[in-house]
Order: structure tokens, then C-alpha cells, then sequence
């Protein structure tokens, strides 16, 4: 790419920014992207819904769950789709061949100095550039997993195809003690990989502070353990995962001049976690906005719905172990187009109030009494 200023410059290569560099040079923008290792694969296991893959090819699907099953007091079967995504094949479906790629990790202050030389410049370098922090006081998800043979994780699916969470509380023991009551809740993700492994992952939704990942770990021990799953599973996987997520994304303004994208800004889904469907869809349409002339405020503007989200999180925050499981035995209940409104970050206003109405009202009168008191207090 030849001198001057380009249109847009964009930091960072992980799904977000990767999928915008790329979109705005399909659509004949002049870019310019900035990552400490540009060519690195992603290593994280992405899961999106089969639906939320418009407009990708279908080699970016590694595994295809047809009916992902949650687990609480009940078992309820999804009747949406639910794949794991190939990310070699995903970031070859976004080329970078006609951006202008440099490698470069860069500060705050490196990233608003862009602006001199380019018209937009997106910020999408995650939601803890400088790294994490054991002080950090915002909410996050954390995770703990681990890669085995498919016939090795078998007992501990239980027969289903796969587990999108499991609620059960089978990860205590007897030194940990019968009642839960202060327990953080905590649920196993048992996805197949498609490639004869499936990932066992002990997750907490979200916490302050975190849950602990070492105490993750020894609850995936415990709970494999109890289902017959060989010990050396945990101690000896074919791969481990640890995840941290922030549930508000970075938390504060975008660096000036800048836009923020993905978890960089509010891309994700404050109660789930989720954030790499809606990424890749938002590149597309602001990518379109770009090359029409128009620079919006924010990637990301707040919608009515986010204050319901916002007292989602408060919910999943404050809810112990008894009422984690009421609540997901009624989201199991949910009717299929509220669940999808429940589960993505693009949900309408009506929709998800539907949702949550909906799951209230299908719980027991004292899980009724624990969510309200959740939700509503500051």
C-alpha cells in the first residue's frame, strides 16, 4: 500500500478487528492494521449458534451439535444448533491480501496518534490490552478445561450429544459439605470437537471476584471424578484451556478520536459471555457504514435492552447455587425464539423482557423471591 492517509486503520487482529480489516477491503477501503503477532492462529474454542453464521462458508465449522443439551434440575433439550468454530479456517474466510499489516503492539497513546494519518481508527485490541490485573473489580467469567479423547469424556456426558451447561452440582464432596448455600455456582461445558476430543470445561458464569481458576480446576477434577471419568484427564489432557472473561468488556471510554470494537467497547453479552457472532456481524454492517462516508459515535450504541441485560448480570451475580439452577431450569422452558433473544447480544427490547418475564414465572415462589432480590437491588 502505497503512502498517505488511509481510511481506516485498525489495532488489533482478533475476531473483531480481523473481521473489520477485512470487510472494509472488500469494499475498496484503504487499511491498515496493527497486531503484536499478525499471523498467530487464535488458540480460544470459539461456539457460536448454527444461525448467527450468515454470510460464512461452511468450512469455518469444526463440530456441529445439532441438540445441546442444559442441565439443571431437569434436562432440557435446544432445539437450536449450536458449532464449534475451525479457526485456522475462520481467519483464512477473512483475507487480509490487500491490508496493509504491521507488527506492532501499541499503547493508548500510540493508538489515538493513528489519527494523524488515518480517517477512522478502531480500536479492537480486547478488553484487557495492558493484561490482567489481580485487583481488577469488574465481573468476569472464568474457565477451566481440558481436551481428552472422545471415549474418555464419554461418562461424563452422560449420553448427550453435548452439554451446553451443566448445573449439577456433582463437582462437591463431602469435605466441601452437603448444602451449597454460599457456594459460587459453577457448570460444566462438554462440547465434542469434532475430531474424535471433546472439551471439558468447569465454568463460572461470572463473579466478583472471579472464581478462581485453581478452584475451577479442582471442581472439574471432583465432578469428572464422580462420574467415572479416569483422573488423568485433568492431570494429563491432550490440551488445557483457562479463560477470563470481563462481562462489561474494557469498561471504559474508547481512547479519543478512536472507535472501540468487540470486547474493545460493550461488544459482548454482559450475562453469557458471548461476543465473537455479534463481532464478526457488526464488521460487516460497519464496514458498509464506513465505506458510504458515515462514522458512527460508537460501534456499539446502548439499546433499551441493555438495561435488562444489566440486570441479568446483577441476577447471575447475586444468585447462589439453588437459584442458578431455578433460573436455567427456566430458561430450559423457554420457548425457542426467546431463548435465542435471552442468549444473543442483538436481542429486541420486547423480546428479551419476554424472556425474563417468562423465566421468572416458570420458577418455584422461592426462587422467585431470590431473583427478584437480585435483580432489583443496587
Amino acid at each position: 500500500m502505497s503512502g498517505g492517509r488511509v481510511d481506516v486503520a485498525v489495532v488489533g487482529l482478533g475476531p473483531a478487528g480481523r473481521s473489520l480489516a477485512s470487510a472494509c477491503a472488500a469494499r475498496g477501503l484503504r487499511v491498515v492494521a496493527v497486531d503484536p503477532r499478525p499471523a498467530a492462529v487464535w488458540t480460544p474454542t470459539y461456539g457460536v449458534w448454527e444461525d448467527e453464521l450468515a454470510e460464512l462458508p461452511p468450512t469455518v465449522v469444526r463440530s456441529r451439535l445439532a441438540a445441546p443439551e442444559v442441565r439443571a434440575h431437569e434436562t432440557h433439550r435446544l432445539s437450536r444448533p449450536y458449532v464449534v468454530l475451525d479457526n485456522i479456517a475462520l481467519q483464512a474466510a477473512l483475507p487480509l491480501d490487500d491490508v496493509d499489516v504491521r507488527p506492532a503492539r501499541l499503547d493508548d497513546a500510540e493508538v489515538a496518534a493513528l489519527t494523524s494519518s488515518s480517517r477512522v481508527v478502531v480500536d479492537a485490541r480486547g478488553a484487557r490490552p495492558r493484561g490482567l490485573r489481580a485487583d481488577d473489580p469488574a465481573p468476569a467469567q472464568t474457565a477451566f478445561g481440558v481436551v481428552v479423547p472422545a471415549d474418555v469424556a464419554a461418562p461424563a456426558l452422560q449420553d448427550a450429544e453435548a452439554l451446553l451447561m451443566d448445573w449439577r452440582t456433582d463437582w462437591r464432596t463431602d469435605q466441601v459439605g452437603a448444602g451449597t448455600a454460599g457456594l459460587r455456582p459453577s457448570f460444566l461445558y462438554a462440547i465434542p470437537l469434532g475430531d474424535g476430543t471433546v472439551l471439558l470445561e468447569e465454568t463460572c458464569l461470572a463473579a466478583v471476584p472471579p472464581l478462581p481458576v485453581e478452584e475451577l480446576k479442582a471442581r472439574l477434577r471432583r465432578r469428572l471424578a464422580a462420574r467415572g471419568v479416569d483422573p488423568s484427564a485433568v492431570d494429563t489432557p491432550l490440551h488445557r484451556e483457562v479463560v477470563h472473561i470481563p462481562m462489561r468488556g474494557r469498561g471504559r471510554p474508547p481512547v479519543d478520536g478512536t472507535l472501540a470494537h468487540g470486547v474493545a467497547g460493550r461488544g459482548g453479552h454482559v450475562v453469557t459471555g458471548y461476543s465473537v457472532a455479534h463481532a464478526l456481524r457488526r464488521s460487516r454492517a460497519l464496514a458498509d457504514e464506513l465505506a458510504a462516508g458515515q462514522v458512527p459515535r460508537r460501534v456499539d450504541a446502548l439499546a433499551p435492552a441493555d438495561a435488562l441485560r444489566e440486570a441479568g448480570l446483577r441476577a447471575v451475580l447475586r444468585l447462589d447455587v439453588d437459584g442458578t439452577l431455578a433460573l436455567f431450569d427456566g430458561f430450559g422452558h423457554l420457548p425457542a425464539h426467546l431463548q435465542r433473544a435471552y442468549m444473543s447480544r442483538d436481542g429486541d427490547l420486547a423480546d428479551v423482557a419476554a424472556a425474563m418475564w417468562s423465566m421468572f414465572r416458570r420458577m418455584p415462589w422461592s426462587g422467585r423471591r431470590e431473583l427478584a432480590r437480585a435483580t432489583l437491588l443496587p
